[in-house]
Order: C-alpha cells, then structure tokens, then sequence
C-alpha cells in the first residue's frame, strides 16, 4: 500500500518536498481561481501547498492517506487533515479549485478516468484543477518503489479529450526542482472544468 511507503519514508519525503520551487504554479492557479475561494489540496502530503494558500487568504481542505503525512501536515498548517484517497473523493460543487500537486499520479490507471470524474464534481462551474505527473510514456515503479501512472503532453491531452470534462488551459513540462531531482521532468496541467 502507497501509504505504507510515505509512513515508513515521511521525514525524507517531507525534507525533499520543502525544497521545491512551486512559485511559477502557485502565480498561474491564482490567476484562474478568485481571491478569497475554496481550495481543495488533494494528497497534500507535508501541508506545504495547504500552508502557502492559507497565507494567500483562500480557505482551505486538505486530504491524504497517510498517517506520518496527516500528522506532519496537520502541525506544519494548523488546519485538519482529513485521512482518505482520491478515489474516496465526494463532494459535489464544493470547490472553486483543486490542487494536485504530484499525487493523482497514485491513482491507478484503470480508476483515472472514474477519479477524474469525481474532481469534476467536486468542482464548481468553471473550476480549476491542477495536476502534476511525472512526464514519461509509460507508467513506472520508482526507486522507492511507488507505482505511478505517467503521462505525456500527448496522452494527457488524448484521455483528457475523451472524458470531455475539462478544458485545457496549461500543459508545461519542467525539470524538477527538488535537490539531486533535475533527471527528472514533470508535467503540470492547469485545468478548467468545462460546466
């Protein structure tokens, strides 16, 4: 189980994400989403993005499946951090955006499409989700041995099309920013629900 992983490996996990540079995504969602509206950060593990739209004024939920992450999550933003999956997802009209940073990638493929379905949902009119994926044809199990589902400029655009429930207003790919991670490249999705 991928929570297991996080659990055994927070204290790593946690020091590499507060490394990274999320200034160029945190400017481009703020621009889409209204001030002072309703985020959802889902998979929030260390709280970072959770703590940064807390600062910026907006109100925030959070969630994640891991026990170590809710705990260092819940401390690091003051707020509760709700224990559950993407796939657990259930709101209707909540939100007037959802970050994804580095976490639907978890999702396995084959519930992708149901998950995807389910943020819509979550979202209001013309929401905005953002979603980041490690930038590769293929899906992989990385060296701490997580399966993540992968996509391309590509086939993000091909199964984003066939759902027919957000318009693309960003795909970018970049280096990472994280120390000793510049091998590898992400791909970031700005979002707009189309209802």
């Amino acid at each position: 189980m991928i929570e297991a992983i996080y659990d055994t490996n927070a204290k790593e996990f946690i020091e590499s994400w507060l490394t990274a540079d999320m200034h160029d995504q945190y400017k481009a969602f703020e621009a889409l989403v209204p001030e002072g509206s309703k985020i959802l950060d889902g998979g929030c593990g260390s709280g970072r993005d959770s703590l940064y739209f807390l600062q910026k004024g907006y109100t925030v939920d959070a969630f994640d499946p891991s026990d170590e992450m809710i705990k260092y999550a819940s401390e690091f933003t003051g707020i509760k951090i709700k224990k559950m999956k993407w796939e657990d997802l259930d709101a209707k009209e909540v939100y007037d955006g959802i970050w994804a940073s580095a976490s639907l990638y978890h999702v396995k493929r084959s519930d992708m499409a149901p998950t995807f379905h389910k943020i819509a949902e979550a979202l209001r009119s013309k929401g905005i989700l953002f979603a980041s994926f490690r930038d590769k044809s293929e899906d992989f199990v990385d060296s701490e041995g997580r399966a993540l589902t992968s996509f391309t400029k590509e086939t993000l655009t091909s199964f984003l099309s066939t759902l027919g429930l957000f318009d693309i207003v960003a795909l970018t790919e970049r280096k990472d920013s994280r120390k000793n991670k510049s091998d590898e490249i992400w791909l970031f999705a700005m979002l707009r629900k189309r209802l």
